[in-house]
């Protein structure tokens, strides 16, 4: 065994101790590459460096015992009754103590090296989170990037199909749930997933659109890969329920971040349209305008506590303006 004073570049051209090192390992039948975690701080532990945090939302199988009998060093929230994705990080955030905080899905792979493009994005200032794309685990095939949104007829909000590039992170309008790497002081300073839209969906894109009205950005970086089969969970939940509970929280989407004169015209547009399917025997879009309805006190909250939060923009930034922001940054911005 040979012990490795340094494999560094430029080893082969004379650096360190060049070809005679070279000509020692020659004659070495195994190379042992010993990785020391030591720091030059003899009071830090490296591996205290990372903390794992499950938060578990009332599940039915093993995992809470699973956890607490082989996993003691890692932290577990647990819940008396399931409250949703929103609820369930921001009992996982409250925890925390790192600058950087991973929100994972528990069945989703990250690929290897997945942490090292998304890093580096943290060295600049306004960068609020990154996310990596997400594959298919058997197909590989593309299924989420980032979301360059558009303002159709200027009342509602959508994103085109995802957007990839080759190697250069993209801008998006909100970070993917299943893998977001965030800024964990700034998530609680805007309040972090707002739990009205509980028990799914919406909840990112309106947490990604209150980044970008206070002033931080969100990125999506295709080096960094997560396998992920998107929704498994939902498709177990009765159908009817997942679209009344999708409908109800677009409304809340829309309520949280457009102007009132917009949101007028957006109200008459989808009550007669609700009413319209109803005559046509389907309920669930007026079921879902009256749930949305029951909320509005709330939903006033909500708009004045993001009003009140702290940011970079002393006077929020509207959506008009976020949604050209981003269309055009250019991953040279950064």
């Amino acid at each position: 065994m040979a012990d490795v004073p340094g494999l560094i570049p430029g080893a082969s051209e004379g650096k360190g101790l060049g070809l005679e090192f070279l000509r020692h390992v020659e004659r070495c039948a195994a190379l042992v590459h010993v990785l020391d975690c030591g720091t030059l701080e003899s009071d830090r532990d490296p591996v205290k460096d990372f903390e794992i945090i499950v938060s578990d939302d009332a599940s039915t199988d093993d995992s809470v015992s699973v956890i607490k009998n082989h996993k003691p060093s890692v932290i577990l929230v647990t819940s008396a009754q399931n409250s949703g994705f929103a609820g369930n990080v921001n009992r996982g955030m409250q925890l925390a103590k790192k600058e950087l905080v991973l929100i994972l899905n528990s069945d989703l792979h990250l690929s290897e090296g997945y942490f090292r493009p998304l890093l580096k994005l943290f060295d600049f200032p306004r960068v609020f989170g990154v996310m990596g794309i997400i594959k298919d685990p058997h197909t590989h095939q593309n299924q989420d990037g980032a979301k360059i949104p558009i303002l159709k007829n200027w009342l509602f909000i959508q994103c085109n199909a995802n957007a990839y590039s080759q190697h250069a992170p993209l801008p998006t309008l909100f970070l993917s749930g299943a893998n977001a790497l965030v800024r964990r002081e700034a998530f609680l300073q805007l309040n972090g997933f707002c739990e009205l839209f509980n028990p799914f969906y919406s909840e990112d894109v309106d947490l990604g659109l209150r980044c970008w009205r206070a002033g931080w950005e969100l990125y999506a970086h295709p080096e960094a890969v997560g396998y992920h089969q998107l929704s498994a969970t939902i498709q177990k939940i009765n159908a009817y329920h997942v679209r009344t509970i999708s409908k109800r929280n677009r409304h809340l989407l829309h309520a949280l971040h457009l102007p009132a004169p917009h949101m007028f015209a957006y109200h008459g547009i989808v009550l007669i349209s609700a009413c319209f399917r109803l005559f046509l025997g389907t309920p669930l879009h007026l079921k879902a305008f009256f749930q949305y309805i029951r909320l509005r006190k709330a939903l006033l909250k909500e708009r004045e506590s993001f009003a009140a939060c702290s940011s970079f923009e002393t006077q929020k930034l509207s959506l008009f303006k976020v949604f050209k922001k981003i269309k055009t940054l250019s991953p040279a911005d950064i």
